[in-house]
């Protein structure tokens, strides 16, 4: 992406489900019936559907234990200073990083992941081509990338449907009220109790952050 469409990138942007993702919701709400009625009560599902790449992998670390807006507003920052790319950032300021409002620990995983990628050690278009669990194991090897921040990538970029970050609050948050249960499920829990719905478990995910962001953040 140029630096004029990264500052548009925004990760809010909702789309309508693909065809292949409208298959694996039928075959969720075949096999439990519950998630038919999250469209029927909270309207048609809308997606988010982010651009594959380097800059895309920077703004979901960004978005890291942050809402929404913040991580939006400090990637906006982060583009508008400079071309996003792995030379600039790995060679970038801290000074400067911290003014647009990334923590030390993010600062880090950031040029880090910019130095994997200059060096040839983690090669992004690759990714397309692996099992989730390699991709999953070249993305964690860059250090302050977790499993959530590499299946979010998978999901969101990679349009993997059999990716599902179970660690992820809103999913679980969604979960306990689509189920009404009275606590929160853990991520252990999370991955047991939709276990027989893999591997559409990327549908679920999509369906149930489209239920959280109508019946939480509404």
């Amino acid at each position: 992406m140029q630096p004029s469409d990264l500052a548009r990138f925004h990760p809010d942007a909702l789309f309508p489900p693909s065809a292949e993702l409208r298959q694996a919701i039928a075959i969720v709400s075949d096999r439990d019936p519950d998630f038919q009625k999250i469209e029927a009560e909270v309207g048609p599902l809308l997606v988010r559907s982010w651009p594959l790449g380097f800059a895309a992998l920077i703004r979901i670390i960004i978005g890291q234990q942050l809402s929404s807006q913040a991580a939006q507003a400090i990637f906006q920052r982060l583009v508008l200073q400079n071309e996003l790319t792995p030379e600039t950032l790995q060679t970038a300021n801290e000074a400067q990083l911290k003014q647009v409002g990334l923590s030390r620990a993010k600062i880090a995983t950031c040029q880090c992941l910019a130095a994997a990628v200059s060096a040839g050690q983690l090669n992004l278009e690759e990714l397309r081509s692996l099992p989730d669990a390699a991709a999953i194991e070249q993305l964690t090897q860059i250090k302050g990338i977790g499993p959530w921040t590499a299946e979010v990538y998978l999901l969101f970029c990679l349009n993997r449907l059999s990716s599902f970050p179970a660690a992820d609050l809103a999913l679980q948050t969604g979960y306990q009220l689509l189920k009404q249960q009275t606590n929160r499920p853990t991520r252990k829990e999370l991955l047991a109790a939709t276990d027989a719905l893999d591997p559409y478990r990327g549908a679920v995910a999509h369906l149930l952050w489209h239920y959280y962001r109508h019946r939480v953040r509404k």
